[in-house]
């Protein structure tokens, strides 16, 4: 059991030292390269949910993948937006390696709740390393707040919607009887697989954007 999860940890470790600068970059870069990017998800996501078994899933996931193209290519455009949307992508990252790294070496008490591999200390772990991004937020004076109270617990929020994310979309697999989304990236599955806390966290904050 070590060893496998050792080899799985080697798999994401490689895999997002290979996909992690391409998507900064294209973040980065905007314009052209951003587009591509927001076509390569696209396309592959769209593949990812239309292969799967149940239609009405297919309905709810492609309605969820539209909304968060949109509001992402939105996000991206807006004052500062480069930093939000680098703010939202380290909270997911802080949030999942949190979650993941408690979660195996501390284990426990499991929260049955859809999915049954997450256990209470994983949450925990979440909540924890979210925070962070504090540094992130002072040192790049991003406009949340300005009481530290308040950013800390827009972090837990932040956290809390990831692992909602999390949970939805591997409910939408027990659904279709699958294990991944794909086999694109090794250690971790399909794209969806990588996404799923991120695309939920970039849509909520849109819409509250938006609507306030």
């Amino acid at each position: 059991k070590l060893w496998k999860m050792k080899n799985n940890f080697v798999q994401r470790i490689i895999s997002i030292f290979f996909i992690t600068p391409i998507f900064i970059f294209c973040l980065i870069k905007g314009g052209l390269y951003f587009n591509i990017l927001i076509f390569f998800l696209f396309v592959i996501c769209s593949y990812e949910i239309l292969k799967l078994n149940l239609i009405y899933t297919k309905i709810i996931l492609l309605s969820i993948l539209f909304l968060f193209l949109f509001s992402f290519y939105n996000l991206r455009n807006f004052d500062e937006g480069l930093k939000i949307i680098f703010l939202l992508t380290f909270i997911t990252w802080s949030s999942d390696i949190g979650g993941y790294v408690f979660g195996k070496l501390i284990g426990g008490k499991k929260i049955n709740l859809i999915s049954p591999n997450k256990t209470l200390s994983g949450f925990i772990g979440s909540i924890l390393l979210v925070q962070i991004n504090l540094v992130y937020i002072d040192y790049f004076k991003i406009n949340l707040f300005d009481e530290i109270y308040v950013n800390i617990f827009f972090l837990i929020l932040g956290a809390i919607i990831v692992i909602i994310g999390d949970l939805m979309f591997s409910y939408f697999k027990r659904l279709n009887k699958i294990k991944d989304y794909s086999n694109l990236i090794p250690g971790h599955g399909g794209i969806l697989d990588r996404l799923d806390g991120f695309i939920i966290l970039i849509i909520i904050f849109y819409m509250v954007k938006f609507f306030i």
